[in-house]
This record gives structure tokens, C-alpha cells and sequence, in this order.
């Protein structure tokens, strides 16, 4: 028998996912919500953290969009890995960013859907619960957080006001020798999202995974800013048969693609 999706709004009612991936990020992060703060910690074997939450939420995510997209293949943090067949659309799942914070209390997590049609990246949602900010972006459509359109500073300068992000480790990978403001929030797609808004003029991630990355990509890039691996390496687009858990995308993010290359040789010098 085939499932029933959950959801109010299903694929066959819809000309576009987006509003199903809204309704389904909403409906995942209700669900985050109940264990926010009172969850038990464990440890997998990358060293990274995970909780109830995680599983449970990533389970009720791709149930979901195997229900009302069965066509599609899913790739997720938890329980998806990899995807099998290459000319499928494919989803990009993150159920739970910033999962420490989670654990602790700390508001700065969230959700993370992509659609990515032949390989790229057409449509995305991250949904922040304990913030009320939910970000979507839609292949040459824009990119806005709660309805209202986003646009990254055109500025190409860093002052010692700018502010920048860095995840954990990324100093000791990169030389960072900016005079502006640097920030850690604990969550890849939080500060990803910050770049997009404009809040922080350029992001430095060490070790982001597919599922980091994924939707925050055209987020950023359809707000006008730059985004793009450190090393050349490709992420796009995603290759059947691999096992993403494996894979890592150094990447920088900035408000102007004029900045991106600025920093860049800054960094790697």
C-alpha cells in the first residue's frame, strides 16, 4: 500500500516544489522543537554529533519526499549517503545543522532541503525554528528569508568593522589575514545564510559536506553573492554511486564575486 504524505500540500497539487519543501521544513522543524535542549548526545565515528533528533527528523524528511516525489533519489546526513541512478532529480538533506548547539539549548540550528535538477542546485529552503527565519531561493527567481527579498552587499572592501565567519579548524587550514571581525556561530548553513543577508561580508568553511552546502549554494547565489570551493574541487554536479560521507568541499562564501577572488589569493598565500 502506498504511503500518505503527512503534509497538507503534495506534489501533485503543486506546478513547483517550493512550496512543498516550505511546508515540509516547517513540519520538520515542529518536530526538532519537541527534543530542542532535552535530547542525549552521541558521538559518530567522524567525531561529529548526533542526537535522536537527527535520525528521526531525517527519517520523517525523506519519507516524505519519497512519497511525493518517488522519482527522485535523496541524498541526507544520516541515512543516504549516496543516490543510484544519475539522471534522477536529486534532494539534499541536512535534517539538523549545528546539532551541538541543539543539544545545548543554543537557538542557532536548523534545516537544510535542496533540490538539485542535472546536477545543480534549482531550488532551496533552511529554516531556522528557535529564530523564526526561514530562507528559500529558487533558480533565477531570487533569494528572500520570511517572504522579503535578500540582496548581498555590493561592497568589496573589508574594514575592521566587517564581520566574516569561520568554521571551527579553518585557521589552521587557511592563513586568515583579515582586518575584520571574526565570528563562529556553530551552525555551516546559519553562517552561510549570513553571507546571503548580508550580515557578514564574506564565510571560510574548513570541511562542509554536501548536505552542508547544498542549499545555502544557490541561496547565495541568487541573493548576488559568490560562492565556490578552495580547492577546485567540484560539487557539482553530484555523481551517482558515491559515498558523500567521504567527500569534504573546503569553501568561501562572499557578497561579491570581485571579494571572492580578492580573498582567495589572500588565503592561500
Amino acid at each position: 500500500m502506498k504511503r500518505e504524505s503527512t503534509l497538507s500540500i503534495s506534489a501533485s497539487s503543486q506546478n513547483s516544489a517550493l512550496p512543498f519543501a516550505i511546508e515540509l521544513a516547517h513540519a520538520a522543524g515542529k518536530k526538532l522543537t519537541k527534543w530542542f535542549g532535552n535530547t542525549e548526545i552521541q558521538t559518530k565515528p567522524d567525531g561529529t554529533t548526533l542526537t535522536q533528533a537527527d535520525t528521526e527528523v531525517d527519517s520523517f524528511i525523506c519519507t516524505e519526499i519519497g512519497t511525493n516525489f518517488p522519482e527522485d533519489q535523496i541524498i541526507s546526513e544520516e541515512l543516504n549517503l549516496s543516490y543510484s541512478i544519475n539522471t534522477a532529480n536529486v534532494w539534499v538533506i541536512d535534517p539538523l545543522d549545528g546539532t551541538t548547539n541543539f543539544s545545548q539549548g543554543i537557538p542557532l540550528w536548523g534545516v537544510s532541503i535542496a533540490l538539485l535538477e542535472h546536477g545543480q542546485p534549482t531550488m532551496a529552503v533552511l529554516h531556522f525554528p528557535a529564530l523564526n527565519l526561514l530562507f528559500h531561493a529558487e533558480k533565477e527567481a531570487g533569494a528572500f528569508v520570511n517572504g522579503d527579498r535578500i540582496l548581498a552587499p555590493v561592497t568589496s572592501e573589508v574594514t575592521r568593522h566587517s564581520i566574516f565567519t569561520c568554521s571551527t579548524g579553518a585557521e589552521q587550514c587557511y592563513p586568515l589575514k583579515s582586518l575584520s571581525k571574526r565570528r563562529t556561530f556553530g551552525s555551516t548553513i546559519y553562517e552561510l545564510c549570513l553571507v546571503a543577508r548580508g550580515q557578514a561580508l564574506f564565510s571560510i568553511v574548513a570541511k562542509p559536506k554536501i548536505w552542508d552546502l547544498a542549499g545555502a549554494w544557490i541561496l547565495i547565489k541568487e541573493a548576488g553573492g559568490e560562492i565556490s570551493t578552495l580547492d577546485s574541487s567540484s560539487p557539482f554536479p553530484l555523481t551517482s554511486s558515491t559515498d558523500y560521507s567521504k567527500r569534504h568541499f573546503p569553501l568561501l562564501a562572499t557578497s561579491t564575486s570581485t571579494l571572492w577572488q580578492q580573498l582567495r589569493t589572500s588565503i592561500q598565500e
